[in-house]
């Protein structure tokens, strides 16, 4: 399958967002985890909870996946971005 170089960068900008996304979640989830490190709440403690570490891996998983995809996709636009070229006109100055 080719993209032109629109779909390249499309597929780059909405990729972003989703990396974005999924890094504030997986930041926003690890600072609450430190916030209720030392909490004394009996029922399923956050820091300490089997679904924290899943929910937390899962995402780690996502992250690198999108990662590697955002890699590729920005070689692909390396090589489809249309090169500058110089054309000499003929132009020499000698009239």
């Amino acid at each position: 399958m080719e993209l032109s170089l629109e779909q390249v960068e499309a597929e780059i900008a909405e990729k972003t967002r989703d990396w974005q996304v999924f890094s504030d979640a997986r930041a926003m989830i690890r600072a609450r985890v430190l916030e209720v490190r030392d909490s004394t709440s009996p029922l399923t403690p956050l820091p300490t909870w089997s679904g924290t570490d899943a929910v937390l891996g899962s995402l780690d998983l996502a992250i690198h996946a999108m990662e590697h995809t955002l890699e590729e996709l920005k070689a692909l636009r390396r090589v489809a971005k249309p090169r500058l070229t110089l054309i000499d006109g003929g132009a020499d100055g000698a009239e």
